[in-house]
C-alpha cells in the first residue's frame, strides 16, 4: 500500500465526516492505493460510527494525548507514506496530493507551513492571535536557533513522511509537543526535509473547543525544547561562568600567597565560587546531552567521546589523590606555604570539587551503565 492518511480523533462528531471525504475525495483524484486510518482516542459522541459508515479505518489508542494518538495510527498503518492532519477541518485534505508528490520525490518528511514567510496562508479567525503572532513564531525561532530545523511552521499539523523510518525514530511524546519531537528526530537523524505552503482555514467546531491548551502545551514546549538542547540551558551559562570565575582572579595584584588581605581572599573564594558552580552546571548540560541522545535528539561527537572517557573508576583516583593531597598537607607535612585562610579555602575548595566529580560520575555511571 503506498499512503496511508492518519487522522487523530476526540469528539469530533461536527467536523470528521468533511475531513474523512475529502480523504477519499484526493485518494480517487491521486489513483494511488491508500486507507484513510481515524486514530480516536476515546470518542464518545458517535465520531467512530460516522468514521466506519464512511470507509475509514478505525483504531482504538487507548494512551491518551495527541502523540500517544498519532502513533498508535502509525503503527497499525500499512502504506509506505503517512499523512497526518487534525480533524478539526481546518487543514484542507484536498491539499494531500501535494505532500504525496514530494515524499515520492524522494522527501522523508514534508511540513506544511500556514505562514505567509513559508508560503501559506492563514484563513481570518482560523488562528488565535496569541498563537499567530508569539507562540507558533516564537517556537519555530527557538526550533532554528537550537536545532536548526528548515521550518517555518513547526506546530502544523499537517504533514507526511517514511513510515519505517518514523518507527525507526522511536517517538516518545503523547502530548501535543509530538509535533516539534517528530521534526527534530527526522532533522538530527540526517533525514531529507521539505516544506509546502498550505492554506488554514477556520476551525469547522462550534461546540467542542481546541484539545490545544495554549499554556500548558507552550509550557511543556519550552521545557522540551530547552532541555533537549543543553548548550542553551547548561553550557553557554557554564562558560560563562568560568569566564568570570578566571576574570575575577585576574583582578588581584600584587599578591603575595603568604600573607593575603581579606579583600584578596574573598576575590579568590568568589573565584571558586563561580569555578564550581560552572563545573556542576556544566555536569548538568551531560547529563541533559546524554538523556538526548538516548532519545535520539542530539548527535554530539564531543560527548560521545567525552562519555567513552568520562568512568567512575578516573574520578575515584582523581578524587583519591586531591584528598590524599589535603591530608598529608594537614596531617604530616605541612608544603603549603600560603596563608592561612587561603590554605582552608584550598581545602574547603578541593574537598568540595572533589565530592562533586565523584557524585556526578556516579550518576553518569547510572545512566550509562548499558553501555
Amino acid at each position: 500500500m503506498n499512503l496511508s492518511i492518519i487522522i487523530p480523533c476526540l469528539n469530533e462528531v461536527e467536523t470528521i465526516s468533511q475531513c474523512i471525504k475529502k480523504c477519499f475525495l484526493s485518494i480517487q483524484k491521486m489513483g494511488v492505493e491508500a486507507e484513510v486510518i481515524i486514530a480516536d482516542n476515546g470518542s464518545s459522541d458517535g465520531s467512530i460510527e460516522i468514521a466506519q459508515k464512511l470507509g475509514a479505518k478505525v483504531i482504538n489508542v487507548e494512551p491518551k494525548g495527541y502523540g500517544s494518538a498519532i502513533i498508535g495510527g502509525i503503527k497499525n498503518a500499512k502504506g509506505k507514506y503517512i499523512i497526518m492532519g487534525d480533524c478539526d477541518d481546518s487543514y484542507d485534505f484536498l491539499e494531500i496530493e501535494k505532500f504525496y508528490n514530494k515524499l515520492i520525490e524522494g522527501f522523508d518528511i514534508v511540513q506544511g507551513c500556514r505562514f505567509p514567510i513559508g508560503g501559506g496562508t492563514i484563513k481570518k479567525d482560523a488562528m488565535p492571535i496569541s498563537h499567530m503572532y508569539i507562540g507558533n513564531p516564537l517556537f519555530s525561532i527557538l526550533s532554528k536557533l537550537f536545532f536548526s530545523l528548515p521550518f517555518n511552521d513547526v506546530y502544523c499539523g499537517f504533514r507526511g513522511f517514511d513510515r519505517e523510518k518514523f518507527l525507526k525514530l522511536n517517538h516518545f511524546s503523547k502530548g501535543m509537543v509530538f509535533a516539534i519531537e517528530n521534526l527534530i528526530k527526522f532533522k538530527v537523524a540526517g533525514l531529507k526535509c521539505a516544506e509546502i505552503p498550505i492554506t488554514l482555514h477556520k476551525d469547522g467546531r462550534k461546540k467542542n473547543k481546541s484539545h490545544l491548551n495554549t499554556i500548558s502545551d507552550g509550557w511543556l514546549t519550552l521545557r522540551f525544547l530547552v532541555v533537549t538542547c543543553p548548550k542553551w540551558l547548561f553550557f553557554f551559562p557554564s562558560f560563562l561562568l568560568l569566564f568570570f570565575s578566571v576574570y575575577n582572579a585576574s583582578t588581584i595584584s600584587n599578591i603575595n600567597l603568604k600573607y593575603l588581605d581579606l579583600d584578596k581572599i574573598e576575590i579568590i573564594g568568589t573565584s571558586m565560587m563561580f569555578f564550581l558552580l560552572s563545573f556542576q552546571i556544566f555536569m548538568f548540560g551531560l547529563f541533559s546531552s546524554l538523556t538526548a541522545i538516548k532519545l535520539k535528539m542530539l548527535k554530539n561527537k564531543f560527548i560521545d567521546s567525552f562519555f567513552r572517557f568520562f568512568k567512575l573508576r578516573y574520578a575515584i583516583l582523581v578524587s583519591f589523590i586531591i584528598f590524599s593531597l589535603i591530608a598529608i598537607d594537614y596531617f604530616f607535612y605541612n608544603y603549603l606555604i600560603v596563608d592561612y585562610y587561603l590554605k582552608k579555602l584550598l581545602y574547603f575548595f578541593c574537598s568540595f570539587f572533589s565530592t562533586l566529580l565523584l557524585s556526578n560520575s556516579f550518576f553518569i555511571s547510572l545512566i550509562t551503565v548499558d553501555q
